[in-house]
């Protein structure tokens, strides 16, 4: 598969899950994050093009927020090395400015950037 990344991600040492906005079922564990795109690992599989709204429990607070909202497009969805979970790429559509910042912020207090 081909790598379309402009930024480059590490893997998060804390466990965060990648909940749905609104009834917030978790959808699986956050694996990556940039502000242009993250990777989960679930235990559902998830159709390339589907809209996701998506709620991001942040491990440390920031700009005053314990949690962001980002709207999403599954890019891709493959299977993991232990066959009952997949690995589910989001492309993050429309992220505001403060959502950006927040990210970034996390990124950075947490020695995940660069």
């Amino acid at each position: 598969m081909r790598d379309n990344r402009n930024k480059t991600r590490r893997n998060s040492p804390h466990r965060i899950n990648v909940l749905t906005a609104g009834n917030e079922r978790v959808l699986g564990r956050l694996v990556n994050i940039t502000i242009s795109g993250l990777m989960y690992l679930g235990d559902a599989p998830q159709a390339v093009g589907t809209a996701l709204r998506l709620r991001l429990p942040l491990p440390t607070m920031a700009n005053g927020k314990t949690a962001i909202d980002v709207q999403g497009e599954v890019v891709w969805c493959g299977d993991d090395d232990n066959p009952r979970f997949h690995r589910v790429g989001i492309e993050i559509r429309d992220l505001g400015a403060e959502e950006g910042y927040i990210i970034e912020t996390v990124l950075q207090r947490l020695h995940l950037v660069g």
